[in-house]
């Protein structure tokens, strides 16, 4: 059975940016949203191959990665004073989610 580190190089990749990035003020906007897009390609990349046979890890980060997209991200601009607040729910998703990705 392979690793699924080893199934999802780029997924992976992107995870760890995700990690690893600190910066949750206004200049990080740009990154979570590009990074977001990223990993939402990536996830319908693997949707796609994997078809029917879904995992579930991948089907509820799908779900998880467009809610926090619509909800934390998209409308970020209302909120100045809760930048760091948002951002910092973007990323716990993308961590929490995405984890199966670092097995």
């Amino acid at each position: 059975m392979k690793k699924h580190g080893m199934t999802y190089p780029k997924l992976k990749l992107l995870y760890n940016e995700v990690k690893d990035h600190t910066d949750l003020t206004y200049k990080s906007i740009p990154f979570f949203v590009k990074i977001i897009r990223e990993i939402k390609v990536e996830l319908l990349k693997i949707e796609m191959e994997q078809g029917e046979q879904i995992s579930r890890d991948v089907s509820y980060a799908m779900r998880l990665i467009n809610i926090t997209e619509r909800e934390d991200l998209n409308n970020i601009h209302n909120y100045p004073d809760e930048i760091a607040k948002y951002l910092g729910r973007v990323k716990t998703t993308v961590i929490s989610n995405l984890s199966f990705v670092d097995r």
